[in-house]
């Protein structure tokens, strides 16, 4: 399974998003509101560090959004808020009991992490896109000899 793919199938098992009923898509955002997508985003360099053998540690920027009811109603607006402080704590209390997405072999997570607050992308008057910019940090055996 890809990096994004194994990403999804992890937020998709976050409590946060049970009461919705909705499957988290990857690179689409529906226009209804309630809806949520992962989307890889832009990694300046990708490795953080080699070994000499070839191992390195890798991290893979990714934006968490959702698609939510927008406008004056302030409650809606703190609760969609709210929404996404605690999707940034959900990560790192993963990150601290070792609850990491499933990578393919020769792949160890080490850590998820949010790296900015949630915040409105776009809005018209009546929805908006939310997101969050989120990184995976991952351990990769070498492969140039297999």
């Amino acid at each position: 399974m890809s990096v994004i793919g194994s990403i999804r199938a992890f937020v998709n098992q976050c409590p946060l998003l049970e009461e919705f009923d909705a499957l988290v898509g990857v690179e689409y955002l529906e226009e209804d509101a309630k809806s949520f997508m992962i989307e890889a985003s832009v990694t300046d360099n990708p490795i953080q560090k080699r070994y000499l053998n070839g191992d390195t540690v890798r991290r893979f920027n990714f934006v968490f959004a959702s698609r939510e009811y927008f406008g004056l109603d302030t409650v809606e607006n703190m609760d969609v808020a709210e929404f996404y402080e605690d999707f940034s704590e959900w990560l790192e209390e993963c990150s601290l009991k070792k609850n990491l997405p499933e990578l393919d072999a020769g792949k160890e997570p080490l850590k998820i992490q949010a790296l900015t607050n949630g915040y409105v992308m776009n809005a018209d008057e009546t929805k908006a896109q939310y997101q969050i910019q989120c990184q995976l940090v991952y351990y990769q055996e070498f492969l140039g000899g297999k």
